[in-house]
């Protein structure tokens, strides 16, 4: 990936791990201040949310990625206007039927709880859908760096929203989801502004860009959203309905991916969908396209294949330490979610929409959403494990991401195995293996609390893996030049790997 693809990347990195870091606050909190049962209705709101979310934004948020780089910049503005006023409408219809409909969800998911907190939150979707899509524009536009300022602020604006009622003012979740919408209108009205920017000195032209155009891209993705969201909701209905909101506290606390992992491919996917958009023939991946693959998918390796090694081999300490003592089972779902996880750095998705598979993007994400809903239902009728769920999603999980790798491939010209540098990505991951090991072994030396403990083995992890790195000769010296280019010629540059 060029310099500048791997800075605008890096700036994108940066505001998701900020908006982790400060987003990961509300439910190490909440989780405190909430019994298990509270939490779990709290957290089926944010499942409810998220679930439909795909649904209702019918495949859009890629738009601006897709349409901007194929039109000159005097038409941006046009085509901004377009599809944020898309949103809006969809956001208005979201919010009255998450109102309408809200009964109905909590008898679906069985909690009499859930009806009134839904209507609670039903303005949310209102505020937020015009938001959607920012961080296409400003990719875009090639100016990430700003967009990092804005997800940090707004993400500090809806945690404080949502934790001072509790905190403070002794509430419950019904506090607590009053505090997001208001953060979320907020952050509507800075989205707006800052969706404004980009184009406020360009010239402005009516571009041939039509409604029914933009839906013609994105009604595919809509269908792949349904799909997908049928197969990471299948798992949460079925624990949520039958084994009770609280072990769903547990499932949703542990089974997610390991932020940095998403972050990265975020950031990647963010970034080269409109460069691909840009180089792609519609047909065929080029050279400079499979350049940029190649390149995306070794720096994902190295930065996310430590992370999800050393979250595997310490995730109960991370689970304990993260929503305390009362979700150490958590650490089960977590370990599932990480080893699957290292399939995930392949960035698939930018390329497939910017060559126009979007049908056969869909199709796999249908073909894993039909297997795990049956497997899963199968399973509860029968072993009847919430940590067997789980292993059934992942593996589902795995076949949809090598359909991808199929057509990917076929467009290429090239084999799955010519695509993955095999060699590349074994050594980090063999490296992050035995730098965890030997941290996991020295770390039973230790006899001290868990957050000192915690810090201990981070510490230790990263000693054995720097010192792995100088003898593999696994380097992260562009990675770091890509992002700090003023490092290039320095001598700080000698002490990296």
């Amino acid at each position: 990936m060029p310099t500048n693809n791997t800075r605008q990347a890096a700036w994108v990195a940066i505001g998701s791990l900020f908006s982790f870091a400060v987003g990961i606050v509300s439910p190490m909190i909440l989780s405190r201040f909430f019994d298990k049962g509270d939490y779990g209705t709290y957290r089926q709101v944010m499942f409810v949310y998220t679930t439909l979310l795909t649904v209702f934004s019918l495949g859009l948020p890629k738009a601006y990625s897709y349409f901007l780089p194929k039109y000159s910049r005097e038409y941006s503005k046009d085509i901004i206007n377009k599809i944020t006023s898309l949103f809006i409408v969809l956001g208005a219809v979201f919010s009255v039927f998450l109102f309408s409909c809200s009964g109905l969800i909590s008898r679906i998911l069985n909690n009499d709880d859930l009806a009134l907190a839904l209507r609670v939150f039903a303005p949310t979707p209102f505020f937020l859908f015009p938001t959607i899509g920012l961080e296409g524009i400003y990719s875009s536009f090639r100016k990430t760096q700003f967009l990092t300022i804005y997800t940090v602020a707004t993400r500090v604006l809806t945690v404080a929203c949502t934790l001072l009622p509790v905190v403070i003012m002794k509430g419950n979740f019904i506090h607590a989801l009053i505090g997001f919408d208001v953060a979320s209108l907020i952050t509507c009205f800075i989205a707006l502004l800052m969706k404004s920017l980009p184009v406020k000195n360009e010239a402005h032209k009516q571009s041939t860009l039509t409604i029914r155009q933009i839906l013609q891209f994105s009604i595919p993705l809509l269908f792949a959203s349904i799909w997908g969201i049928v197969h990471s909701s299948a798992n949460q209905f079925f624990i949520s309905r039958y084994f009770g909101n609280e072990v769903f506290a547990e499932f949703s606390n542990g089974f997610m991916e390991i932020p940095f992992a998403s972050m990265v491919i975020g950031a990647v996917t963010t970034v080269l969908l409109p460069r691909f958009s840009e180089m792609a023939d519609g047909s065929r991946m080029n050279d400079e396209v499979y350049s940029l693959w190649q390149s995306a998918l070794e720096k994902s390796a190295k930065i996310i294949f430590p992370i999800l090694v050393f979250s595997t081999a310490f995730a109960k300490l991370i689970m304990v330490c993260m929503y305390g003592d009362a979700y150490g089972a958590s650490s089960v779902y977590f370990m599932i979610k990480n080893i699957s996880s290292m399939l995930y750095i392949v960035p698939f998705a930018p390329i497939i929409l910017a060559i126009g598979k979007t049908k056969e993007y869909a199709n796999a994400h249908m073909v894993a959403a039909f297997l795990v809903v049956v497997l899963e239902f199968i399973s509860v009728k029968t072993i009847s494990s919430s940590i067997v769920i789980a292993i059934i999603s992942e593996i589902c999980q795995t076949l949809k991401i090598y359909l991808m790798l199929r057509v990917i491939s076929h467009c290429a010209g090239r084999t799955i195995l010519e695509l993955i540098p095999l060699k590349s990505l074994g050594i980090v991951l063999f490296i992050s293996c035995l730098a965890a090991g030997a941290t996991f072994f020295v770390s039973l030396l230790f006899a001290v609390n868990k957050w000192a403990l915690a810090l201990i083995c981070v510490s230790i992890f990263c000693l054995f893996y720097y010192a792995l790195c100088w003898l593999s000769k696994t380097t992260y010296r562009t990675i770091v030049i890509g992002f700090v280019p003023s490092l290039k010629n320095k001598s700080l540059l000698k002490f990296i790997p």
